[in-house]
């Protein structure tokens, strides 16, 4: 009787079923979900080739691997399924494009999921199989197809139900060709269905992977952005405007000059409703046409206002805010990668509404507290409030974020000044966070700044970092002393091999400098356990902890006047 690790054909030779397996490029895996311990067939690396150790070794570290948009992940194909295991296992199946270490390749991955004693997933096992090579026009096209619009209302409601929860606004780009109807009585139909298309190829080369281009009504485009600071929002369309207008368009029936108009739309600033946010969006564009300029415009809320109701505007409103004592602070935990243990918290600025006793979140308030220039006392009351709460708890360790206009107004760093003298033991607890964008005007000046700053005690944390364009000979001189990555780059790691490469690199720098890290909106354990392996220092998200208001101490802070 032959030995069951061994195969007889006819011709009484014996065959390995390892090789039997390689040949048709199928290996067999078992996955403990509970522990994330992922094994392999003895023939995996005749297989899959040399990837990444963590993505041999744990499983949503290999589904890290899998190409956005291309399928759901193995992970994504078990915790998706409505099926419940009655004893005998739910059979799962997916297919998706996997990148293994630069050679994409289409997979078939099918198996069988069994319940732990929660009835939720606690082992897999099953088999991968790679069909073929995926095509580069393949990979393009995930992210930028066609839709019309109701689909894209519902994806931008989508998008709005994920993120505004979370503190992350959500912008809505709308771009259209300029005198496409010229274009089209110049060239013909056919040399105008080349234009779009090439503008579409234009607009699809300079799109990150965490924005989402659609095509919809005809020669119109929608670019969705997921955390995009307010101050990004112009830089970003001028990108898609200059890609568009850098060189001619070639038809078959001449040389085309083509040139995009944009408007935009930011949530929460103008609602939390997707039909509402894109029809600002398409507002905005048509002042845009009639304005003959070559940047985006954005749309602003519509104030309301009665007749002799200037008492009420909003400046009144902020001043009595503050003078009212309803300004507030929202921590939210920074915790070792490791350990998990709280490393310090971030202070929130929120602000309540004296009718209902409901709070507004800092990224509702900032950009018209910034417009306004009113945000460097807000900046200064939240810094008043943090040395109140380190002095009051000998542990704690907070972090303050401080608006470009204040790092910019002299009477801002005055105040940091005198409330941090008087501190100094509470000042080694207190991290001062500036965004990227920031550094980017007069770096020179903000270093020296920075510089004044860590004289008094405090450290330093650029937030948002990667979201700008701080070149590298700049952030070197910069006395930083932790990098917080942009959560729009770590959202999407499991899908994202372009994100998953950008936040490599910029822990690596960030080692190159000698300093700290922190991912922002870690929202899941994968998202962890890859950061982990990275050598992320710190994670922040709702994974570890969300922002929960505080009371203040009792102290009665000095009054403003309002008039």
């Amino acid at each position: 009787m032959p030995s069951p690790s061994i195969f007889s054909f006819q011709n009484g030779s014996p065959v390995d079923p390892r090789s039997i397996l390689s040949s048709i490029g199928e290996v067999v895996y078992g996955w403990d979900i509970q522990s994330d311990a992922l094994s392999w067939g003895p023939n995996a690396r005749e297989v899959l080739g040399v990837i990444p150790e963590p993505a041999m070794q744990r499983g949503l570290a290999f589904a890290g691997l899998v190409e956005p948009g291309s399928g759901p992940s193995r992970y994504d194909a078990i915790f998706c399924s409505s099926e419940h295991d009655t004893g005998d296992g739910v059979i799962y199946r997916t297919r998706y494009a996997i990148d293994l270490a630069g050679r994409k390749m289409w997979a078939e991955d099918t198996g069988r999921w069994f319940a732990g004693s929660d009835g939720y997933p606690a082992s897999a096992r099953g088999v991968l199989r790679l069909e073929r090579a995926a095509r580069a026009d393949e990979l393009e096209q995930f992210g930028s197809e066609l839709c019309d619009r109701p689909a894209l209302v519902e994806r931008i409601g989508m998008a709005l139900q994920e993120h505004l929860p979370a503190e992350r606004p959500v912008v809505v780009l709308v771009a259209a060709i300029d005198e496409l109807a010229r274009l089209n009585d110049d060239f013909g139909h056919e040399a105008t269905d080349e234009i779009i298309g090439t503008v579409h190829e234009r607009l699809r080369s300079v799109t990150r992977r965490r924005d989402h281009l659609v095509r919809y009504a005809g020669n119109s485009f929608a670019i969705l952005l997921v955390g995009c600071p307010p101050e990004q929002v112009e830089p970003a369309a001028r990108r898609f405007i200059k890609v568009v207008a850098q060189s001619a368009i070639e038809t078959s029936r001449g040389i085309a000059l083509v040139r995009l108009r944009v408007g935009a739309a930011s949530a929460p600033e103008l609602g939390s409703h997707g039909g509402a946010l894109l029809a600002a969006a398409e507002g905005a564009l048509a002042s845009a046409r009639a304005g003959a300029i070559d940047t985006a415009v954005m749309a602003r809320p519509q104030p309301r206002r009665s007749p002799g109701s200037e008492q009420t505007g909003f400046d009144v409103q902020a001043i009595a805010a503050l003078n009212d004592r309803r300004v507030r602070l929202a921590l939210q935990p920074v915790v070792r990668t490791h350990s998990r243990e709280v490393a310090f918290h971030e202070a929130l600025l929120r602000v309540g509404q004296s009718e209902t006793g409901l709070y507004f979140a800092s990224a509702e308030l900032i950009p018209m507290l910034e417009r306004r220039g009113l945000v460097r006392l807000f900046d200064q009351r939240v810094l008043e409030l943090a040395i109140e709460m380190l002095g009051a708890d000998p542990n704690l360790t907070l972090s303050v974020n401080v608006s470009p206009r204040s790092l910019h107004d002299p009477e801002w760093f005055d105040a940091f000044v005198a409330c941090t003298a008087a501190a100094r033991g509470k000042a080694s607890r207190l991290i001062v966070e500036i965004t990227e964008t920031a550094t980017i005007e007069n770096p020179g000046r903000i270093a020296r700044l920075l510089g004044r700053i860590k004289e008094q005690g405090a450290r330093i944390a650029i937030d948002d970092f990667g979201a700008g364009h701080t070149s590298l000979r700049h952030l070197r001189a910069f006395p930083i002393d932790i990098l917080k990555i942009d959560g729009a780059f770590t959202q999407n790691l499991r899908r994202s091999t372009d994100d998953r490469f950008y936040v490599r690199t910029l822990v690596e720098l960030a080692g190159h400098l000698g300093v700290e890290t922190v991912a922002e909106w870690v929202d899941d354990e994968m998202q962890a356990s890859m950061l982990r392996d990275w050598g992320v220092t710190y994670l922040q998200g709702h994974l570890v902890g969300r922002a929960e208001t505080v009371e203040p101490l009792q102290a009665a802070p000095r009054r403003l006047a309002t008039g």
